[in-house]
């Protein structure tokens, strides 16, 4: 009966054996003396976040440089000024430059029309040099002669006025030669008559004079005849 009674009490033992117990509470069980570890923690006492971000963590980049408001208002200052004085530059370039363009079209306008005009008042010259017929009232004389004058102010009230030729030494500026004189009295080159008036404006020469000019006289045909005469 006794050994009966021993068997099963041995097998209540091993199945609930205190021993097993406490061995698997003590391997779940954290330890907290030296030499033992916890979890997320390492053996030399830093947690394994520390470490992570200790070994992880970047190299620090240089600080950077704040540039103080006072500067930095100063600078744009200095900026929006000059743009704004490069701008008045281009716009007071543009508008010279759009006022030199307006002024030379109304003086190629201007020069067209007056060559025109000057045409018509050659015309009147030419009449009014020529002998007056017979028969013609001298009111009519009086009367073209008037048109003509009032033609020359025009041109004179847009600065367009005749340049005097006449004795003056040929200049190709100014004079168109179309024929030649021998002459003694006055040094080759020399406008001798005026066939044709030249106009100027202002500094330009709008319409050359049309001159006679003088040359050298030719002198062999002189010593020939007179080495003729001796001979």
């Amino acid at each position: 009966m006794k050994k009966m009674k021993d068997g099963p009490a041995r097998e209540d033992e091993t199945a609930d054996s205190p021993v097993d117990v406490e061995d698997d509470a003590r391997d779940e069980a954290p330890t907290t003396k030296s030499g033992t570890t916890t979890p997320g923690t390492t053996k030399s006492g830093a947690t394994e976040s520390d470490t992570i971000e200790s070994s992880g963590s970047p190299e620090l980049e240089e600080p950077l440089e704040i540039e103080p408001p006072l500067d930095a208002a100063i600078r744009e200052r200095d900026e929006l000024k000059s743009l704004v004085q490069r701008v008045q530059a281009d716009f007071v370039n543009y508008r010279n430059r759009v006022s030199a363009e307006r002024d030379e079209i109304r003086r190629s306008a201007t020069r067209r029309i007056a060559l025109k005009v000057l045409d018509v008042v050659d015309q009147f010259d030419s009449a009014l040099d020529a002998e007056q017929p017979e028969g013609v009232n001298e009111s009519w004389i009086e009367g073209i002669d008037g048109i003509r004058r009032s033609l020359v102010q025009m041109l004179t009230s847009e600065g367009i006025e005749p340049f005097e030729s006449s004795g003056e030494l040929f200049d190709p500026r100014f004079h168109e030669a179309l024929l030649t004189a021998e002459s003694d009295e006055v040094p080759s080159s020399t406008v001798l008559n005026v066939l044709r008036k030249g106009y100027k404006m202002g500094d330009d020469v709008i319409r050359a004079a049309q001159v006679q000019i003088s040359i050298v006289p030719d002198r062999s045909s002189d010593t020939s005849d007179t080495e003729q005469k001796d001979g």
